[in-house]
C-alpha cells in the first residue's frame, strides 16, 4: 500500500490552501516517518483550520495520527466542531483503505 500516494491524493482533492500541502519525509532503513501538513480558512468559522497527518510506516505496520487545530473564532473560542469534522474526514477516507481506528486510549474502535 502507498499510503503517501493515497494521502497526497486526498490532500490535493481536499484542501484549497493556496500554498498546498507541506510534506516531509523522514526515511530509515527500517522505516518512514511522513507528516502532512495542510492550512486552510473557512468562511463559516471566519478563521483558519490546520490539518496535521503524521505517518510511521514499518515494514510490517503503518501507524496514522490525525490532528486538527485552529478553527476557533470569536472570544470563547467557539470552532462549529470543525476540527473534529476534519479529522473526521480523514479517519472515514482511512477506513476505506481497511484501516483500522484506535481512540487515544488505546480502544479498538
Amino acid at each position: 500500500m502507498d499510503i503517501e500516494k493515497i494521502l497526497n491524493d486526498w490532500f490535493s482533492s481536499n484542501t484549497v490552501s493556496d500554498d498546498g500541502v507541506f510534506i516531509k519525509k523522514i526515511i530509515e532503513p527500517k522505516r518512514k516517518i511522513m507528516i502532512f501538513i495542510a492550512e486552510d480558512y473557512y468562511f463559516r468559522i471566519n478563521s483558519t483550520l490546520t490539518l496535521t497527518v503524521i505517518v510511521e510506516q514499518t515494514i510490517d505496520q503503518i501507524f496514522v495520527e490525525v490532528v486538527s487545530s485552529g478553527g476557533k473564532s470569536g472570544l470563547l473560542g467557539y470552532s462549529s466542531g470543525s476540527e473534529d469534522s476534519a479529522v473526521n474526514r480523514v479517519v472515514k477516507f482511512l477506513k476505506a483503505y481497511g484501516f483500522s481506528v484506535i481512540d487515544p486510549e488505546g480502544t479498538l474502535l
